[in-house]
């Protein structure tokens, strides 16, 4: 294993039963591959493989964490580049929500306008509706729809962080103008968002650095 590519992975720290990393994908995409360990079961959850498998299998190995399964925020093709890869190589599956099948299903046609180059999708892929309560390693997580970015975008809250996905960036929000986007939907979802959370809980986007809740609501005040 090379250990100056594990170095890359960036290391939060602990969230209660949490650890939290992220692994910043290559060019052009710079996507947030996060990396969350459920401590008392040593069960770790991939949260949107952008790119870079290899670069991802390395660092889950070097957690020393069991893998349980993929989680995407959303079906973009820097969100899910890596995720067939990763399926394979570690017999887990993909997981999102069911009105994100359209994007995902088109996440190649759409990586080849960005880069021409074709993309494989998830293998593996289980939906869920609505809001369910999903869990890694028996602990519950939280799922907040959040369409407007895409249909079926979602946050997903662990009590102390938050991953956002592309619905909210630190002074910043997701875009609206590809297939299945809608500004006033995203607008919606994150005044609810904000309004669901704690001050203190974390915020982790797609792309870029953290920010707190509190911090997040300030500026949104601003701008909303």
């Amino acid at each position: 294993m090379d250990e100056t590519r594990v170095m890359t992975l960036q290391q939060f720290g602990d969230f209660g039963d949490f650890s939290l990393s992220v692994l910043v994908t290559s060019p052009p995409w710079y996507e947030n591959c996060y990396l969350v360990v459920h401590k008392p079961t040593n069960t770790l959850a991939i949260v949107d493989p952008g790119g870079d498998g290899d670069r991802i299998l390395e660092a889950v190995a070097a957690t020393g964490a069991k893998p349980e399964v993929i989680w995407l925020t959303h079906g973009h093709p820097d969100h899910l580049g890596a995720a067939h890869q990763i399926e394979t190589t570690l017999g887990i599956s993909t997981r999102a929500h069911a009105d994100e099948t359209q994007v995902i299903s088109t996440s190649s046609d759409l990586n080849r306008t960005f880069t021409g180059q074709p993309q494989k999708g998830p293998g593996s892929l289980q939906t869920f509706t609505g809001e369910p309560t999903e869990s890694l390693g028996g602990a519950p997580v939280r799922v907040i729809h959040t369409p407007g970015h895409t249909p079926g975008g979602i946050c997903l809250d662990f009590g102390g962080f938050v991953l956002t996905g592309d619905t909210l960036f630190r002074n910043g929000v997701g875009r609206t103008d590809l297939p299945g986007g809608s500004e006033q939907q995203l607008w919606a979802s994150i005044n609810r968002l904000l309004g669901l959370l704690d001050d203190d809980a974390m915020l982790f986007s797609g792309h870029g650095p953290e920010w707190a809740v509190r911090e997040a609501r300030r500026w949104w005040r601003m701008v909303g």
